[in-house]
């Protein structure tokens, strides 16, 4: 039976909450506030605005973020797929905005501007889509029906939507995230190699047409091919970083960097800190995800499961974008490290993403 439960009512919250994912996310958040300080002092007179303006800023995403867990981790599994449901129209209407009536910015229509606020609505995406895909998948694995087409129609929408944008990365990201869903749902190999095929058409169509994604592709596999400089200053500063790094707000290399606040961060934490506390991050996500994973096995309910591991992978692959573009792993890719890097549309959703996360751990706990 599903239960609505009013937030304002409910007084075991801590009892019921998962731990571990709190307090590791209350970790990253730490770890973000400690870099963010270090990037003001190299801000200081470079630009028109306060120096203090990201920390102060960033700091103010921080409590949204945590409110935004703290509300959402106390609702229903009726409630979620409601909040979801919204979410998501909420989301795909404001992409045909940014599309369509606000400017472009770097080359992509993917924010919507109003005087000093910018968001980014494609990122809200991410986990409502996760949770709506797995209510389709659940529906179809019961009544076999429409739903899985409907649950692909959902899926070109936002494909549209982000080529159109464009925003490749992203939907590189949520579409590997939700043929790991359908292949877990054990959906007929006739279904799923269609699917594949058109990934594979669409691919070779964006590379073939959007002059960035061919570039990024080309520059990773063949160095002489455009401006290393970004890439190559990553790697300095984990180089120069050393072992135990050269200290908070001593780092050199990497503030030179263009994104050091956002897709470099992880550079940052490689100087500064060293190469020890970079593999306590990554520790960290990795702990994030292993508890998920280990508490969707043990569980007997298909939506459960599902949107567990979604929200787990959509969460664990950003991470894994992110610090393999640092390293030059993998063609560079403007996507933030999760609760880390500065950006208030990333912290919103990977918030959104752990908030729903404790929902359903919650859930499945009660349920026993």
């Amino acid at each position: 039976m599903i239960n609505n439960i009013n937030p304002l009512k409910n007084n075991n919250w801590w009892s019921n909450i998962d731990k571990l994912i709190l307090i590791t996310t209350l970790l990253l958040l730490l770890f973000g506030v400690i870099s963010m300080s270090s990037i003001n002092q190299h801000l200081n007179g470079k630009f028109y605005f306060p120096p203090d303006l990201l920390l102060k800023k960033h700091l103010i995403f921080c409590i949204v973020g945590l409110v935004i867990i703290f509300v959402l981790s106390q609702f229903s599994l009726k409630n979620l797929i409601y909040i979801s449901l919204f979410i998501f129209i909420l989301s795909i209407v404001l992409c045909v905005a940014a599309i369509f009536f606000f400017p472009e910015t770097k080359g992509a229509n993917r924010w919507i501007k109003f005087y000093n606020f910018s968001f980014q609505p494609s990122e809200l995406l991410k986990p409502s889509f996760i949770i709506l895909s797995a209510v389709l998948l659940g529906r179809y694995k019961i009544k076999n029906d429409y739903s899985f087409f409907l649950n692909i129609l959902c899926l070109i929408i936002i494909s549209s939507l982000l080529i159109l944008q464009p925003d490749f990365g992203m939907f590189i990201l949520i579409f590997a995230v939700w043929l790991i869903q359908i292949l877990s749902s054990n959906i007929n190999l006739k279904i799923i190699i269609p699917i594949i095929l058109s990934f594979i058409l669409v691919f070779l169509l964006c590379f073939f047409t959007l002059e960035h994604v061919k570039f990024r592709i080309m520059n990773f596999f063949f160095s002489e091919v455009g401006d290393n400089y970004q890439i190559s200053k990553s790697l300095d500063s984990f180089e120069n970083g050393g072992l135990f790094g050269k200290g908070i707000g001593e780092g050199t290399i990497a503030k030179n960097l263009p994104d050091v606040h956002s897709d470099f961060i992880f550079a940052l934490i490689g100087e500064e800190l060293g190469g020890f506390f970079a593999i306590l991050i990554i520790g960290v996500y990795i702990a994030i995800y292993v508890r998920i994973h280990i508490i969707s096995q043990k569980s007997n309910n298909f939506f459960i499961v599902t949107a567990l591991t979604g929200l787990a992978n959509i969460f664990i692959f950003q991470v894994i974008i992110n610090i393999s573009s640092s390293l030059n792993i993998i063609p560079t890719k403007g996507m933030t490290l999760p609760f880390i890097s500065y950006g208030g549309s990333s912290f919103i959703s990977s918030s959104i993403i752990v908030g729903f996360i404790l929902l359903l751990i919650k859930e499945e706990k009660n349920a026993k």
